[in-house]
């Protein structure tokens, strides 16, 4: 269908309304194609996006981890410290 439209139109020396029609016709075609085109690379952009927002998420999810790793192993052996110190003073 698209290689009937880009064809040069036969109507304008019959009908000039038919020829502005056709005109018309290829005309939309032409900004619906454009359209796609634009909506295409928006999706592609998007994708894009999508990945690095998935990383991130990796990347912080993974320093949250360690982190909270740090935490337990810096509480556990505070708590033990403690525990040493009350012992050390409790007995004589």
């Amino acid at each position: 269908m698209a290689a009937q439209i880009n064809q040069p139109n036969n109507f304008s020396a019959h009908d000039p309304a038919a020829a502005l029609v056709a005109e018309q016709f290829a005309h939309a075609v032409d900004l619906l194609k454009a359209e796609m085109r634009r909506q295409s690379e928006q999706i592609d952009t998007l994708k894009a996006q999508v990945q690095d927002f998935e990383t991130r998420i990796r990347d912080l999810t993974t320093a949250a981890t360690q982190f909270k790793f740090l935490v337990a192993l810096a509480t556990s052996g505070g708590a033990l410290s403690i525990i040493a110190l009350l012992k050390a003073l409790i007995s004589p």
